[in-house]
């Protein structure tokens, strides 16, 4: 079996989404068999297989310009590394964080002739347009989207992770690029938890509360001020708010929390991943937020986790995109496009005095997830596209 470089800054044990869907992959391509080296920026003790480390500073970046500066040092690691250890024979796994990193594929390609599969997690540079990083138009976004092309015309295969992003794929730099749909999965395992067995919620005060939670990255692709809007007109109502995780958006719940006084509202850290059945199960309904043009540039991982943890799905997105037509068709969610706080906590109001509607959309859910989607159906599909370059 030939040698796989996997090479991905964030990996465990950072508690990102990423980071915990690398770590999984490594696992399973590790017990399938495969030679396996990781490369990462993330600190940590060694695994069942080789893991380079390469820097150490993932925690401490804060900001755009020191995410940038640390991402800058993991390319010039992994590139230094593979040009040193790399063989002939190997293959090259590259994830897309940070953004450039693959430009690593070509420049391995052409230097040591390895072959390499890039994984979209989503798609530079037109989240760094959305979300306002990179300005829309300009030499700077040719610049980038014209090595980006470079680098998904290159590889081997490109994975994304949904058909939306395949069809803005194809449409932004080309329809015969070499790309492959392989879905992320819910990086929690065992049998969903009922909600009045919970004991996250006991611990936070609302067990008793009809719960509305968004879990994950506040990030600058996601809406929350639809949600936060909802929980500003549901003050004195029996809805309860929950927010897990961090990032770029935090200060909006910050600014919702201090500016309206919302006690229905609570912000809570990431959770470690041993926890996640429980903090993911305490709610009656798990949100995601998507702003418009979002809906085909990222797959929000959170999803995967909703529908596993057998919980009714609030989507806030456009009602023409995949996933709200896949969430409205298979009826296990309800969907309110992006500014729409009124209509959410309308809806939200009458499922608070629906308890079994809500049980059968969370039924739903669970069914979807164990029919489509599962780790080791997509660890499946990343093996056998690694070994048809072997």
């Amino acid at each position: 079996m030939r040698r796989l470089l996997l090479i991905s800054e964030h990996f465990e044990p950072s508690t990102g989404a990423t980071a915990q869907l690398m770590t999984d992959l490594a696992r399973g391509l590790h017990r399938r068999g495969w030679d396996l080296t990781v490369l990462t920026a993330t600190a940590g003790d060694a695994l069942d297989f080789p893991i380079q480390r390469l820097n150490g500073t993932e925690e401490l970046a804060v900001g755009v310009a020191a995410k940038a500066l640390r991402g800058v040092r993991f390319f010039l690691g992994s590139l230094l590394w593979c040009l040193g250890h790399g063989r002939q024979g190997d293959v090259v796994l590259i994830v897309s964080n940070p953004p450039f990193i693959g430009l690593l594929g070509p420049l391995l390609q052409l230097s040591r002739q390895l072959p390499y599969v890039f994984v979209f997690q989503d798609l530079f540079p037109r989240s760094a347009v959305l979300s306002g990083v990179l300005p829309a138009a300009g030499p700077l976004a040719l610049l980038w989207r014209s090595l980006m092309q470079r680098v998904c015309q290159r590889s081997a295969f490109t994975v994304v992770l949904s058909q939306a992003m395949e069809h803005r794929l194809r449409r932004d730099l080309g329809r015969n690029l070499p790309l492959q749909v392989i879905h992320n999965w819910a990086v929690e395992q065992g049998q969903p938890l009922a909600r009045s067995d919970n004991r996250f919620a006991a611990e936070h005060g609302y067990s008793d509360r009809f719960t509305v939670q968004y879990s994950g990255n506040f990030g600058r692709l996601h809406d929350l001020l639809t949600l936060l809007e909802a929980a500003r007109l549901l003050q004195g109502s029996p809805v309860q708010f929950v927010f897990i995780g961090g990032g770029a958006k935090q200060a909006q719940i910050e600014a919702y929390q201090q500016g309206f006084g919302l006690e229905n509202v609570l912000r809570l850290p990431y959770q470690p991943r041993e926890r996640l059945p429980e903090s993911l199960a305490a709610c009656d309904l798990s949100a995601i937020g998507l702003i418009p043009g979002a809906e085909d540039t990222v797959a929000p991982c959170k999803f995967y986790g909703i529908l596993a943890s057998g919980r009714a799905v609030v989507l806030i997105a456009r009602r023409s995109c995949d996933l709200a037509q896949l969430v409205l068709g298979e009826g296990c969610g309800i969907v309110v496009e992006p500014g729409e706080a009124a209509e959410l906590a309308q809806q939200l109001q009458t499922l608070s005095q629906q308890p079994e509607q809500v049980a059968a959309m969370g039924q739903r859910s669970l069914e979807l997830y164990e029919q489509r989607f599962g780790m080791e159906r997509s660890i499946d599909r990343y093996t056998a596209l690694l070994e048809q370059l072997t």
